[in-house]
């Protein structure tokens, strides 16, 4: 209780001190917030101004996404640049050379590389071949094979891909025929095609034109009877499909590269997509095909075995799905081993020096038993957040996926 008494006993001084502080706290724009007030030996707080009462008080917005790789939700707060080092002790291998020769059959590269360097770096991961898939049609075609010759670069292989814009015209069949043989005759070993189609390319009427679109059917026909295997892609991860929330495990991804998001009904449905693929697969048996990156259903690799058990011109590259095989590595690892002359080795990148750490990571993937460790050379993860695990495939395994069956359908020697 405060008395008469007890007031006498304050020091004049003090109180002076404190009168003041009171008319300045008082004097105070509202502007200023409360809790920045803190004069030496103090805490002052505030009443909110009158003002302040008497209007609604705003809704708190929730925090703006974070830029990718500098920040992840943690409920309703940000932790910022969160990238926990693992206190798990496990065993560290560097593989900085392929313990056989590889056959990159998923790569891609532009005609601003140079094709010595591209084979220097080649040649410290043991690369023996690799495949551009961004050779192009028409004159970009014409470019490539002129500044990466397959008589001087035999080791640098271009895939070819088909021009759909004339798809409407009654010319195409016949130009996709002549330009396809053309490409064979002057060293082109195979055509790829894109995941737009299937998914975002449109004929002349304005509809998605599907993978298994009749007027198309000229290529793959076009291409068995050449002896050109054909590689395609298409779709893409399950997760692009997904509502871009916080249970989709490729969120800050697709964060990252909105416009990789497919959860919208202007693009047709994944598996759809997929199975427009399977029904030219089934109705060309002479026709050797090739799924990219594990004909997208890295995260279903039973569905995979399901395609490959039915359609025996069917194979499927491992290219940009590590972060999916990695993670599962009791069953890929059964998988590559009784798939093994059906997949084959691709990054989905060039294969220059500053492309080198995905080589060693594939790698120290396939042929070690290392635990929980990153599957990126990155400061983030490239698409969800886990670790992978090495699936120590077995050497006559390794020989098919590295080399082999690329070279038996690229008509290359074998080891």
């Amino acid at each position: 209780m405060i008395t008469r008494e007890r007031i006498k006993r304050v020091p004049c001084k003090a109180m002076h001190r404190l009168t003041w502080l009171l008319l300045i706290c008082l004097a105070l724009p509202s502007c200023v917030a409360p809790e920045s007030i803190k004069p030496s030996g103090f805490t002052c707080v505030l009443p909110r101004p009158l003002h302040a009462t008497i209007q609604p008080q705003a809704r708190e917005e929730t925090p703006p996404a974070p830029e990718f790789g500098q920040a992840v939700y943690a409920g309703d707060d940000i932790v910022r640049g969160y990238h926990p080092t693992p206190a798990l002790v496990t065993k560290q291998t560097h593989v900085d050379r392929a313990r056989f020769p590889v056959i990159d059959i998923h790569a891609h590269w532009t005609i601003r590389n140079e094709p010595e360097a591209l084979l220097a770096a080649m040649d410290e991961r043991n690369v023996a071949y690799a495949v551009n898939l961004s050779g192009g049609s028409g004159q970009r075609l014409d470019a490539t094979l002129a500044k990466f010759d397959p008589e001087t670069y035999p080791r640098l292989i271009t895939f070819t891909t088909i021009d759909f814009s004339r798809l409407d015209e009654p010319g195409f069949a016949a130009e996709v025929r002549e330009s396809l043989a053309e490409a064979k005759a002057r060293g082109v070993r195979g055509i790829k095609i894109f995941k737009t189609l299937g998914l975002s390319m449109k004929d002349s009427a304005g509809r998605v034109v599907p993978i298994d679109d009749p007027r198309i059917d000229v290529v793959w026909q076009a291409a068995g009877e050449l002896g050109l295997p054909v590689l395609v892609h298409s779709a893409d991860p399950a997760a692009f499909w997904g509502p871009l929330d916080e249970t989709n495990e490729r969120w800050l991804q697709l964060k990252r590269h909105p416009n990789w998001s497919f959860h919208d009904p202007q693009f047709p449905d994944r598996v759809e997509i997929l199975e427009q693929f399977d029904r030219v697969v089934e109705r060309h048996p002479q026709t050797t095909f090739i799924a990219a990156h594990l004909g997208n259903w890295a995260e279903n690799l039973p569905e995979l075995a399901r395609r490959l058990e039915k359609y025996p011109n069917l194979y499927a590259d491992i290219s940009a799905r590590e972060a999916e095989w990695g993670r599962q590595p009791y069953t890929a690892r059964k998988f590559f081993i009784k798939y093994a002359d059906r997949l084959l080795f691709g990054t989905d990148r060039y294969p220059g020096r500053e492309e080198q750490p995905r080589y060693r990571i594939y790698f120290r993937m396939l042929e070690t038993d290392d635990e929980y460790f990153d599957y990126y050379d990155h400061p983030y993860p490239p698409t969800g957040e886990w670790k992978v695990y090495g699936l120590f495939l077995p050497d006559d395994v390794l020989k098919k996926i590295y080399h082999d069956n690329a070279a038996k359908l690229l008509g290359l020697p074998p080891l």
